[in-house]
């Protein structure tokens, strides 16, 4: 009992302390840099993200669901696809560097987006034994690299800030995060590292991953492309209004999506039947608490907290608040029926309740090319997500019921 305790506790802390570290970083930015110079910022990690996203094909949460023991050779593989996937990250984003500058007025120059690409690079040569670990619910190790990274990279925020007081201090910070990731996880490793590229195991990841980075390319457009209209058609400081707010916002999906990597997925792996219908019933019951309690918290409460820990500048309007609270709830009930999907062996369907959010992005155009205010950006977010959480419920029907499965429709 006590250690099922420690455990959901180090499952939840884990990615709690990761994205407080982010809204800490960003706080302190603001404070320092001011409102636009954060916007910059806000969109360098966008493109970041944007180059991550389209080029994970999951290899962590192919080791975590593949049935069976995982033997070093294997293990060395999934290094080696980790590798692969780091430089094709690192190539998108070089090539990405010189349009993002150009594209956007007063943007972050080529350089500066070009040195992003270092920080995937690095990231590919994590030690995944701690996965492994997280796989077998022993989670001691990755909160020692997940928590210890955080430590550092919010340690480098001064100093970045005092070598270079602009938005060009992300990327020093990012950097900072990245070694520290890429060093504890080889401390905390069990065996020394060892890397192979095998054209099978990268083929059974690829096979695995394909889909899951469709869907991260639909939830690019769905989950960070809100901002890029918003730079858009706004000024650098709407950015950071709605960027501080939007992550805020998202904070609690965040936590929900990777704390159900650790504690979920792990239990739903080779579960059928009653027993699976049992688990994903309560798994979906307890999100949706959540999803209801957290978007009437964040109505009312956003707005003093933004405004008391980033400033008064970045305080959003009640509307834009219950807005994007309403959309992050949407998120939140996503999260175990996108864990159980995956633990099924059906990639495609978090991607299939993706692109109902997906058309969602021509609302938010339209209402931006039109002039509405934030809020209207944050309510066409809103409706996309309850339309593709209706979506994934749909998908999930035979599951939730405990009816035989039947092939995914489209």
């Amino acid at each position: 009992m006590r250690k099922t305790l420690v455990t959901q506790i180090a499952g939840w802390s884990v990615p709690l302390l990761s994205e407080a570290g982010a809204l800490a970083r960003s706080a302190l930015m603001a404070r320092v840099i001011g409102g636009e110079e954060l916007g910059r910022v806000m969109v360098l990690t966008l493109v970041l993200r944007l180059a991550e996203m389209l080029s994970d094909a999951g290899v962590e949460r192919f080791l975590m669901q593949r049935p069976g023991a995982v033997t070093p050779d294997f293990l060395a593989a999934l290094h080696g696809a980790a590798l692969v996937r780091g430089a094709v990250t690192a190539l998108f984003l070089l090539a990405l560097s010189l349009p993002a500058a150009t594209l956007l007025p007063d943007a972050a120059g080529v350089g500066v987006h070009a040195a992003l690409a270092l920080v995937p690079l690095l990231r590919g040569f994590v030690h995944l034994d701690a996965r492994l670990d997280e796989r077998a619910l022993r989670l001691a190790p990755m909160a020692a690299v997940e928590g210890g990274s955080v430590a550092v990279m919010l340690a480098s925020v001064p100093l970045a800030l005092t070598v270079l007081p602009d938005h060009r201090a992300i990327v020093a910070i990012l950097l900072a995060q990245a070694g520290a990731q890429v060093a504890l996880s080889h401390l905390v490793a069990h065996d020394p590292w060892r890397v192979r590229f095998d054209p099978a195991v990268l083929s059974q990841v690829l096979g695995f991953g394909g889909p899951l980075i469709l869907n991260a390319a639909l939830m690019f457009l769905t989950f960070q492309a809100d901002r890029l209209v918003v730079s858009g058609f706004y000024g650098w400081a709407e950015v950071a209004i709605y960027g501080v707010a939007f992550q805020l916002a998202m904070l609690p999906s965040q936590i929900a999506g990777r704390a159900a990597g650790s504690l979920l997925a792990p239990r739903l792996r080779g579960l059928d039947g009653p027993a699976l219908t049992r688990l994903a019933r309560s798994a979906l019951a307890m999100h949706l608490l959540g999803a209801l309690a957290f978007a009437l918290a964040f109505a009312v409460l956003a707005p003093h907290v933004i405004a008391l820990v980033w400033g008064a500048p970045f305080r959003p309007d009640t509307l834009l608040a219950l807005a994007l609270g309403l959309a992050a709830g949407g998120r939140i009930l996503r999260t175990p029926l996108s864990q159980l999907a995956v633990a099924q062996g059906r990639t495609g369907d978090p991607a299939r309740a993706n692109l109902w959010r997906a058309g969602a992005l021509g609302l938010a155009v339209a209402a931006a090319a039109l002039g509405a205010p934030l809020a209207a950006i944050a309510a066409a977010a809103a409706l996309g997500e309850a339309a593709a959480s209706l979506r994934a419920l749909h998908l999930a029907r035979d599951v939730l019921v405990h009816r035989p499965a039947v092939e995914a429709r489209t």
